[in-house]
């Protein structure tokens, strides 16, 4: 099941500075071809034959329209990669939740990002939907407090926060408890990440196919499982948990970590054997 898109993080408004750039580019060209047609204008009128002949010699100008549009480029390219890339962390819970598996992805390691989707949906299906709406908002309210002018999140100061050290710990001790019987969920953990869907979510009621060279390509084992278990646990492994950061721990969750996440390492560690 693949998250559905959330448009209200989105930097919205006429004036967003990511369209400032191709605006001026486009408003160049535009004003060439005015000027254009306004030189051959008869009478006020111009053939559309003309106006199309007109667009085809700005299309591949030379001289200073060339040297504007090379220019312009990689300006445009560079905001349209970094607005492809925020619309894809709207979600700031899964984006904090995959930051420490981030050297794993697309590695024969670890984890194909065509299967973060399924990798968020058992996520969420392991922490339960109320636990994780109180997170997702929590999350995103985290997002917006480091949200600069230009409308991106400085996701490397969020991701050091305290705030979402608490969150993620959170995720992490959920996730762990939902392993009590290890080997069922283990099995229904690989069948998540196993399942190929043909399309994606868009909407409530709005697919759109993937294409083959969309679909994962790699089968996702227990050697999987462990390596990105491993990773994921990183902030929590016992032998990172100084002597106040145990008693704070116990006070939130009534257990010490290593009797709480003590019995859910080992068996990680037999997946990591495993996977020689």
């Amino acid at each position: 099941m693949a998250e559905e898109v959330d448009t209200e993080d989105e930097p919205k408004g006429p004036e967003a500075p990511e369209g400032q750039h191709c605006r001026h580019v486009s408003g160049v060209a535009v004003r060439a071809l005015l000027d254009l047609v306004r030189e051959i204008a008869i009478d006020g009128q111009v053939a559309v034959a003309d106006v199309e002949r007109i667009a085809q010699a700005i299309l591949g100008a030379g001289g200073p329209l060339a040297t504007i549009y090379y220019q312009q480029t990689r300006t445009c390219e560079d905001v349209f990669n970094r607005i492809a890339i925020e619309r894809q962390r709207r979600d700031p819970l899964g984006r904090m939740v995959v930051h420490p598996i981030a050297a794993l992805l697309d590695t024969p390691a670890g984890i194909e990002r065509k299967r973060l989707p399924q990798f968020l949906s058992a996520v969420r299906m392991m922490i339960g939907e109320e636990a994780h709406e109180q997170l997702r908002q929590r999350a995103k309210a985290l997002a917006a407090a480091h949200r600069g002018d230009d409308g991106m999140v400085a996701w490397d100061a969020l991701h050091e926060a305290p705030e979402a050290g608490l969150i993620l710990e959170q995720v992490l001790v959920l996730i762990s408890k939902s392993f009590t019987r290890f080997d069922a969920r283990r099995d229904w953990f690989l069948v998540v990440l196993n399942a190929n869907p043909s399309a994606v979510s868009t909407g409530s009621t709005s697919f759109v196919a993937l294409k083959a060279e969309e679909r994962a390509k790699f089968a996702f084992t227990e050697g999987h499982m462990g390596r990105v278990f491993d990773a994921l646990y990183a902030s929590l492994k016992l032998d990172t948990f100084a002597s106040d950061r145990i008693r704070a721990f116990s006070r939130r969750w009534n257990l010490a970590p290593d009797k709480l996440l003590g019995p859910f390492f080992v068996e990680i560690a037999r997946l990591l054997q495993k996977s020689g």
